[in-house]
C-alpha cells in the first residue's frame, strides 16, 4: 500500500494530581514528583515518585505517575510493571488499563493488549484510540471480522480519525474485496477533512489491483495536486502513463516534477530513459547529463549508452564528444 506505515503512540499522559489534607510528606513527594515531571526533569522523578510509592498512602497514583516518567525515559519494559501495580491496588482506573495496553501492543503482545484495552472499555473507556488500537490488535492476529467491527467504531466515535479509516479499508483488501476497500476510502474523504494525498495514492492501488488502470491513474493525479512535491508518487504515475501506452503524459508528468523540484536527479534519468527509448538522443543526452552532474551514476551510463547508440550509427566524432562531456562532467 502507499499509505505511510501505522505508528502506534499515545497524544498525552495524564498525571494524577491530588490535594492532601495530610501525611506531608507524601504531599511533599507528590508535589515534587510532578513539578519535576513538568520541567522534563524524568530521572530526578522518578527517585521522588519511588519516595512517594515507599510512604505508601498514595501509592497507586504514584506507580501510575511512575509508569509515565518511566514512558518518557523510554523504559518501557519497567513501566509495564508500575502500571501493573497500579491495576493491582486500584483495578478500576482506566487510564493505567490504557497505557497498559499500549505498552503490550508495542512489545507485540497483541493477546495481553487485548485484554488490557477490553478491560478499559468494560469500565466504561469507550474512547477511538481503544477501539483503533483493538482494530490493530485483531488485524495482527488475524482476526479480521473483529478487527472490522472495532475499526468501525473508531470512525463511529471519531470520523477523522483517518487511521481508523484504513485500518478498515485494509480489512476489505486483506479479504480480497478491494470494491469494498475503496468504497471505505471515499467514505474516508467524505467525512473527515483529515484525507490527503495518500487516501488518493492508496485508491490508485486498489484500482491498479482491479486492473482499472484509468481510475488508477485518475486517482494518482488527484494526490498529486494536494502532494506536487512527491517525486516518488510522480514517478509512478509517469510508469503508469507509459504502461498505458501514454509516453507524452509521463514526460508532461516528469517534467511538471522538475517544475517543483529542479534538482531532483531521478527524475532527469526517468526523463532520459523515455527519449533514449523514443531515439530522442539529444534530449536524452541533456536529462541524462543533469543527472550525472548531480552526482547520479546511472546519469553517467545513460550518457554513455547515448554516445554508444550514435556510434553504432556511424557517427563516431559526435560520439566521441558526448564520451569527453561525460569524462569532464559539463
Amino acid at each position: 500500500m502507499f499509505r505511510n506505515f501505522l505508528k502506534f503512540s499515545r497524544k498525552f499522559f495524564v498525571l494524577v494530581i491530588f490535594t492532601f489534607a495530610s501525611f506531608a510528606s507524601a504531599q511533599d513527594f507528590f508535589k515534587q514528583a510532578n513539578e519535576l515531571y513538568d520541567k522534563g526533569e524524568y530521572k530526578k522523578a522518578v527517585k521522588v515518585y519511588r519516595a512517594a510509592i515507599q510512604e505508601g498512602r498514595y501509592e497507586p497514583f504514584a506507580w501510575f505517575n511512575l509508569g509515565n516518567t518511566l514512558v518518557q525515559l523510554g523504559k518501557n519494559n519497567i513501566a509495564m510493571v508500575a502500571y501493573k501495580r497500579t491495576v493491582e491496588l486500584m483495578p478500576d482506573f482506566t487510564k493505567a488499563w490504557v497505557l497498559l495496553g499500549d505498552l503490550y501492543y508495542l512489545g507485540g503482545d497483541y493477546g495481553l493488549s487485548i485484554v488490557a484495552y477490553k478491560r478499559a472499555l468494560e469500565l466504561g473507556e469507550d474512547s477511538d484510540h481503544i477501539h483503533y488500537a483493538l482494530g490493530e490488535c485483531f488485524i495482527k492476529s488475524h482476526s479480521l471480522a473483529l478487527a472490522q467491527k472495532h475499526f468501525e467504531a473508531a470512525t463511529r466515535l471519531n470520523p477523522d480519525r483517518i487511521d481508523a479509516w484504513y485500518g478498515l479499508a485494509e480489512v476489505y483488501e486483506k479479504l480480497g474485496d478491494y470494491e469494498y476497500a475503496i468504497k471505505t476510502l471515499k467514505r474516508a474523504v467524505d467525512n473527515t477533512a483529515a484525507a490527503g494525498a495518500d487516501v488518493h495514492y492508496t485508491l490508485s492501488h486498489y484500482y491498479s489491483k482491479m486492473d482499472s488502470s484509468k481510475k488508477a491513474i485518475r486517482e494518482m493525479e488527484s494526490g498529486l495536486l494536494i502532494d506536487p512535491q512527491n517525486t516518488s508518487a510522480r514517478r509512478f504515475l509517469a510508469q503508469m502513463y507509459l504502461q498505458d501506452a501514454s509516453p507524452w503524459m509521463a514526460i508532461f508528468t516528469l517534467e511538471e516534477g522538475l517544475r517543483f523540484k529542479k534538482n531532483s536527479d531521478q527524475l532527469y534519468v526517468d526523463l532520459g530513459q523515455i527519449y533514449f527509448s523514443q531515439k530522442r538522443y539529444d534530449e536524452a543526452l541533456e536529462n541524462y547529463m543533469n543527472a550525472w552532474k548531480m552526482g547520479n551514476s546511472q546519469g553517467r551510463i545513460g550518457a554513455e549508452n547515448v554516445g554508444n547508440a550514435i556510434y553504432n550509427a556511424g557517427d563516431e566524432a559526435k560520439a566521441q564528444e558526448i564520451y569527453q562531456r561525460v569524462i569532464q562532467k559539463r
